[in-house]
């Protein structure tokens, strides 16, 4: 859609991280909700939405798009958060807008200090790791690579185990989890009020890789490598 639309309640939430986030608002946030959710996201996700609604003073009928995170990170998540958004845009004829994750988290670190293209460093299973530099998509990271493929560069870890990228990855992963909600509203608020919105249909996540055994819907035989 290319029509300027007017400012509006946005409903954004994010569940590619091990934390389930929900922002309800416009300009600034009315109302936040973050949990420490591990894998559980489908269990929490739809009472967050609930729960920042009423603490908003606002309804779902008062809510002129929705915005969700669209990855990389969590397989499971992700499908939650993809159908949830999907589901509430389509049912409510709302405009659907997707946020890369690792766009809003490093919006988010960049107030506790990160560089703007610092990459961005999330879980890709059990050992493998997501690396987003800024400008360009995730990659897949095999066991024992991160170190080379991150370089000289700043990162922002999220769910990442210290010893692997430091402390200061890890509290600026820290904060870009706090404030993903916030950030996450305002890079869809921006692509909102300038029409730029997403097909219900089309939108799809980040997935980077799929899990094994799980056939790609670009390539007719296309299946996920398993680099462990």
């Amino acid at each position: 859609m290319s029509e300027t639309v007017g400012p509006g309640l946005l409903l954004a939430f994010d569940t590619s991280t091990r934390s389930s986030v929900v922002a309800v608002g416009d300009a600034i946030p009315a109302a936040l909700s973050c949990r420490q959710v591990q894998h559980r996201h489908a269990s929490h996700l739809l009472e967050q939405i609930d729960e920042a609604l009423a603490a908003a003073d606002a309804t779902l009928g008062q809510v002129a798009a929705v915005a969700v995170g669209t990855g990389p990170g969590s397989f499971s998540g992700l499908r939650v958060g993809l159908a949830t958004a999907k589901t509430i845009a389509y049912a409510r004829s709302l405009p659907l807008v997707g946020v890369r994750s690792a766009d809003a988290l490093r919006h988010a670190a960049m107030a506790a200090g990160a560089a703007g293209d610092a990459a961005v460093v999330l879980p890709a299973g059990a050992r493998d790791h997501y690396l987003a530099l800024a400008g360009a998509d995730p990659e897949l990271v095999a066991p024992g690579g991160l170190a080379e493929a991150i370089g000289e560069r700043a990162v922002i870890a999220v769910d990442v185990e210290p010893g692997l990228v430091g402390p200061e990855a890890t509290r600026l992963g820290v904060a870009a989890v706090e404030g993903l909600p916030a950030a996450l509203l305002a890079l869809a608020r921006a692509r909102f009020l300038a029409g730029d919105w997403d097909d219900v249909a089309e939108l799809t996540p980040a997935y980077v890789a799929l899990p094994r055994g799980v056939r790609s819907a670009a390539e007719e035989l296309g299946w996920s490598p398993d680099l462990r």
